[in-house]
Protein backbone atom coordinates (compact mmCIF):
# COMPACT_ATOMS: atom_id res chain seq x y z
CA UNK A 1 0.00 0.00 0.00
CA UNK A 2 1.57 3.27 -1.15
CA UNK A 3 0.33 6.64 0.08
CA UNK A 4 0.81 10.12 -1.40
CA UNK A 5 0.37 13.22 0.79
CA UNK A 6 -0.47 16.37 -1.19
CA UNK A 7 0.16 19.30 1.18
CA UNK A 8 1.93 22.58 0.38
CA UNK A 9 3.27 23.02 3.93
CA UNK A 10 6.20 20.60 4.11
CA UNK A 11 6.22 20.70 7.91
CA UNK A 12 2.65 19.44 8.08
CA UNK A 13 3.31 16.84 5.39
CA UNK A 14 6.38 15.57 7.28
CA UNK A 15 4.39 15.42 10.52
CA UNK A 16 1.66 13.33 8.86
CA UNK A 17 4.24 11.07 7.23
CA UNK A 18 6.25 10.43 10.40
CA UNK A 19 3.16 9.67 12.47
CA UNK A 20 1.64 7.35 9.88
CA UNK A 21 4.89 5.45 9.43
CA UNK A 22 4.91 4.78 13.17
CA UNK A 23 1.26 3.74 13.46
CA UNK A 24 0.20 1.99 10.25
CA UNK A 25 1.61 -0.66 7.93
CA UNK A 26 2.21 1.15 4.65
CA UNK A 27 4.65 0.13 1.95
CA UNK A 28 5.75 3.67 1.15
CA UNK A 29 4.65 7.24 1.92
CA UNK A 30 5.69 10.12 -0.34
CA UNK A 31 4.64 13.76 -0.43
CA UNK A 32 3.97 16.49 -2.99
CA UNK A 33 3.74 20.24 -2.33
CA UNK A 34 1.62 21.07 -5.38
CA UNK A 35 -0.87 19.57 -7.80
CA UNK A 36 1.76 19.53 -10.54
CA UNK A 37 4.17 17.57 -8.36
CA UNK A 38 1.38 15.16 -7.45
CA UNK A 39 0.63 14.43 -11.10
CA UNK A 40 4.33 13.99 -11.80
CA UNK A 41 4.69 11.45 -8.99
CA UNK A 42 1.67 9.51 -10.24
CA UNK A 43 3.38 9.14 -13.62
CA UNK A 44 6.35 7.44 -11.97
CA UNK A 45 5.02 5.60 -8.93
CA UNK A 46 2.16 3.25 -8.07
CA UNK A 47 -0.06 5.01 -5.51
CA UNK A 48 -3.10 3.48 -3.78
CA UNK A 49 -4.26 6.34 -1.56
CA UNK A 50 -3.94 10.13 -1.81
CA UNK A 51 -4.30 12.46 1.20
CA UNK A 52 -5.16 15.78 -0.42
CA UNK A 53 -5.70 19.35 0.77
CA UNK A 54 -8.29 21.53 -0.98
CA UNK A 55 -6.23 24.71 -1.18
CA UNK A 56 -3.02 24.06 -3.11
CA UNK A 57 -0.79 26.78 -4.62
CA UNK A 58 -1.48 25.87 -8.24
CA UNK A 59 -4.90 24.17 -8.23
CA UNK A 60 -7.88 23.43 -6.01
CA UNK A 61 -7.96 19.94 -4.57
CA UNK A 62 -11.24 18.99 -6.26
CA UNK A 63 -9.83 20.01 -9.66
CA UNK A 64 -6.75 17.89 -8.95
CA UNK A 65 -8.94 14.95 -8.00
CA UNK A 66 -10.81 15.23 -11.30
CA UNK A 67 -7.52 15.15 -13.23
CA UNK A 68 -6.29 12.14 -11.27
CA UNK A 69 -9.58 10.27 -11.72
CA UNK A 70 -9.40 10.75 -15.50
CA UNK A 71 -6.01 9.03 -15.47
CA UNK A 72 -6.64 6.54 -12.68
CA UNK A 73 -10.40 6.03 -12.19
CA UNK A 74 -10.00 3.79 -9.12
CA UNK A 75 -7.81 6.11 -7.05
CA UNK A 76 -8.75 6.53 -3.38
CA UNK A 77 -8.80 9.93 -1.66
CA UNK A 78 -8.92 11.25 1.89
CA UNK A 79 -9.39 15.02 2.10
CA UNK A 80 -7.52 16.95 4.81
CA UNK A 81 -8.40 20.63 4.80
CA UNK A 82 -9.12 23.77 6.80
CA UNK A 83 -12.29 24.34 4.76
CA UNK A 84 -15.59 24.28 6.64
CA UNK A 85 -17.64 25.04 3.52
CA UNK A 86 -20.61 22.77 2.96
CA UNK A 87 -20.37 23.04 -0.83
CA UNK A 88 -16.73 21.92 -0.76
CA UNK A 89 -17.65 18.97 1.44
CA UNK A 90 -20.45 17.94 -0.93
CA UNK A 91 -18.17 18.33 -3.96
CA UNK A 92 -15.52 16.08 -2.44
CA UNK A 93 -18.12 13.47 -1.58
CA UNK A 94 -19.39 13.56 -5.17
CA UNK A 95 -15.85 12.82 -6.35
CA UNK A 96 -15.71 9.69 -4.21
CA UNK A 97 -13.77 10.87 -1.17
CA UNK A 98 -13.66 8.07 1.40
CA UNK A 99 -13.20 10.45 4.35
CA UNK A 100 -13.03 14.19 5.09
CA UNK A 101 -10.83 15.53 7.90
CA UNK A 102 -10.94 19.16 9.03
CA UNK A 103 -7.72 20.86 10.21
CA UNK A 104 -6.25 20.98 12.74
CA UNK A 105 -6.24 17.21 12.43
CA UNK A 106 -5.64 15.01 15.44
CA UNK A 107 -2.91 12.61 14.39
CA UNK A 108 -4.49 9.63 16.12
CA UNK A 109 -7.70 10.32 14.18
CA UNK A 110 -5.73 10.49 10.92
CA UNK A 111 -4.07 7.15 11.65
CA UNK A 112 -7.43 5.63 12.60
CA UNK A 113 -9.01 6.71 9.30
CA UNK A 114 -6.08 5.60 7.15
CA UNK A 115 -5.75 2.29 8.98
CA UNK A 116 -9.48 1.66 8.59
CA UNK A 117 -9.13 2.15 4.85
CA UNK A 118 -6.11 -0.16 4.69
CA UNK A 119 -8.02 -2.92 6.45
CA UNK A 120 -10.99 -2.60 4.08
CA UNK A 121 -8.64 -2.45 1.09
CA UNK A 122 -6.94 -5.66 2.20
CA UNK A 123 -10.27 -7.42 2.77
CA UNK A 124 -11.44 -6.40 -0.69
CA UNK A 125 -8.22 -7.60 -2.32
CA UNK A 126 -8.45 -10.99 -0.58
CA UNK A 127 -12.20 -11.55 -1.03
CA UNK A 128 -13.14 -14.50 -3.24
CA UNK A 129 -16.85 -14.01 -2.59
CA UNK A 130 -18.97 -11.56 -0.61
CA UNK A 131 -22.21 -11.52 1.34
CA UNK A 132 -24.32 -8.59 2.55
CA UNK A 133 -22.64 -8.56 5.96
CA UNK A 134 -19.19 -8.18 4.41
CA UNK A 135 -20.48 -5.48 2.06
CA UNK A 136 -22.07 -3.55 4.94
CA UNK A 137 -18.84 -3.77 6.92
CA UNK A 138 -16.81 -2.49 3.96
CA UNK A 139 -19.04 0.55 3.46
CA UNK A 140 -19.37 1.18 7.19
CA UNK A 141 -23.11 0.54 7.12
CA UNK A 142 -23.30 -2.34 9.57
CA UNK A 143 -25.95 -1.50 12.17
CA UNK A 144 -25.25 -1.49 15.85
CA UNK A 145 -27.92 -2.40 18.37
CA UNK A 146 -28.28 1.29 19.18
CA UNK A 147 -28.98 2.11 15.51
CA UNK A 148 -31.88 -0.32 15.44
CA UNK A 149 -33.72 1.69 18.11
CA UNK A 150 -33.19 5.21 16.76
CA UNK A 151 -36.42 7.23 16.71
CA UNK A 152 -38.16 8.19 13.49
CA UNK A 153 -36.41 11.06 11.73
CA UNK A 154 -32.94 10.20 13.09
CA UNK A 155 -30.70 8.62 10.46
CA UNK A 156 -27.64 6.75 11.82
CA UNK A 157 -25.31 8.04 9.07
CA UNK A 158 -26.31 11.68 9.59
CA UNK A 159 -26.06 11.20 13.35
CA UNK A 160 -22.52 9.87 12.94
CA UNK A 161 -21.51 12.89 10.83
CA UNK A 162 -22.81 15.27 13.50
CA UNK A 163 -21.08 13.32 16.27
CA UNK A 164 -17.80 13.62 14.35
CA UNK A 165 -18.26 17.41 14.17
CA UNK A 166 -18.25 17.57 17.96
CA UNK A 167 -15.14 15.41 18.29
CA UNK A 168 -13.03 18.37 17.19
CA UNK A 169 -13.72 19.82 20.68
CA UNK A 170 -15.92 22.53 19.22
CA UNK A 171 -19.22 23.95 20.28
CA UNK A 172 -22.04 24.53 17.82
CA UNK A 173 -25.36 26.27 17.43
CA UNK A 174 -27.96 24.74 15.15
CA UNK A 175 -27.28 27.57 12.69
CA UNK A 176 -23.47 27.26 12.62
CA UNK A 177 -23.57 23.46 12.36
CA UNK A 178 -26.19 23.61 9.62
CA UNK A 179 -23.97 25.97 7.62
CA UNK A 180 -20.94 23.74 8.24
CA UNK A 181 -22.73 20.62 7.00
CA UNK A 182 -24.80 22.28 4.29
CA UNK A 183 -27.97 21.12 6.06
CA UNK A 184 -31.06 23.03 7.16
CA UNK A 185 -31.14 24.46 10.66
CA UNK A 186 -34.39 22.60 11.38
CA UNK A 187 -32.85 19.23 10.51
CA UNK A 188 -29.73 19.90 12.56
CA UNK A 189 -31.78 21.04 15.57
CA UNK A 190 -33.67 17.72 15.54
CA UNK A 191 -30.40 15.79 15.86
CA UNK A 192 -28.95 18.17 18.45
CA UNK A 193 -32.02 17.85 20.64
CA UNK A 194 -31.93 14.06 20.28
CA UNK A 195 -28.28 14.03 21.37
CA UNK A 196 -29.11 16.32 24.29
CA UNK A 197 -31.95 14.09 25.46
CA UNK A 198 -29.73 11.01 25.29
CA UNK A 199 -27.05 12.73 27.37
CA UNK A 200 -24.42 13.12 24.65
CA UNK A 201 -24.65 16.92 24.58
CA UNK A 202 -25.17 19.66 27.08
CA UNK A 203 -26.64 23.05 26.21
CA UNK A 204 -26.37 26.57 27.49
CA UNK A 205 -28.07 29.83 26.56
CA UNK A 206 -26.03 32.65 25.00
CA UNK A 207 -27.80 36.00 25.02
CA UNK A 208 -25.21 37.79 22.88
CA UNK A 209 -24.96 41.57 22.45
CA UNK A 210 -28.60 42.03 21.48
CA UNK A 211 -29.98 39.91 24.27
CA UNK A 212 -31.51 37.35 21.93
CA UNK A 213 -30.94 33.88 23.42
CA UNK A 214 -29.31 31.19 21.31
CA UNK A 215 -28.66 27.60 22.31
CA UNK A 216 -25.03 26.51 22.22
CA UNK A 217 -24.41 22.76 22.23
CA UNK A 218 -21.24 21.01 23.36
CA UNK A 219 -20.18 17.50 24.31
CA UNK A 220 -21.28 16.42 27.74
CA UNK A 221 -18.01 15.86 29.63
CA UNK A 222 -19.68 14.28 32.65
Amino acid sequence: MNILIVEDDFRIADMYKEYLLEHISAGNIVSARSAAECLEILEKESINLILVDIYLPDMLGDDLMEKVIKRQPYMNFIVITASHEGDKFRRMMELGTIYYLVKPVKLDKLAEVVNGFLERYKELAEATEVNQEKIDTYFGNSKSKADEFLPKGIDPVTLKVIEEAFKADREWTSSSLGTHLGTSRTTVRRYLEYMRKTGKLQVRQDYGDKGRPEKIYELNRL
